[in-house]
This record gives structure tokens, C-alpha cells and sequence, in this order.
């Protein structure tokens, strides 16, 4: 994972999406969302980063 991983993964945690006009926070435990809005934050910041699941953000300690 990139060095930048723990600040994506706080500025992930702040973010919402919005579904059909209502908007959902993202949170912990909505592995998707967070998945996803940590690699809008990569991709936004022109990170090179791989592929990576919620368990690889979890077990390297980046939700602590």
C-alpha cells in the first residue's frame, strides 16, 4: 500500500456518497465505500497504488 494510505483512508472517512438523492456516510465498517473512496482519493492525487481489498486496509492497522 502507498505511504499516503493512512491520509486516504481519513479523508475516505469523511466523505459520503450520495445514492438516488440521499447521502450515506462513509464509515468503518462499509467496506465497499471505503474501498472505493480511498481509491478516488489515489487515483485524484496521482498515487500508483495496486489492487486492494478491505482486508488489506484492516490488517495493516490503517483503521486503528
Amino acid at each position: 500500500m502507498p505511504e499516503e494510505t493512512a491520509e486516504a483512508v481519513a479523508w475516505a472517512l469523511q466523505q459520503s456518497i450520495v445514492v438516488d438523492g440521499d447521502a450515506y456516510p462513509v464509515k468503518k465498517d462499509t467496506c465497499q465505500m471505503l474501498v472505493d473512496k480511498v481509491s478516488e482519493y489515489f487515483n485524484t492525487n496521482h498515487i500508483d497504488y495496486g489492487s486492494f481489498s478491505y482486508a488489506d486496509i484492516d490488517d495493516r492497522g490503517f483503521l486503528n
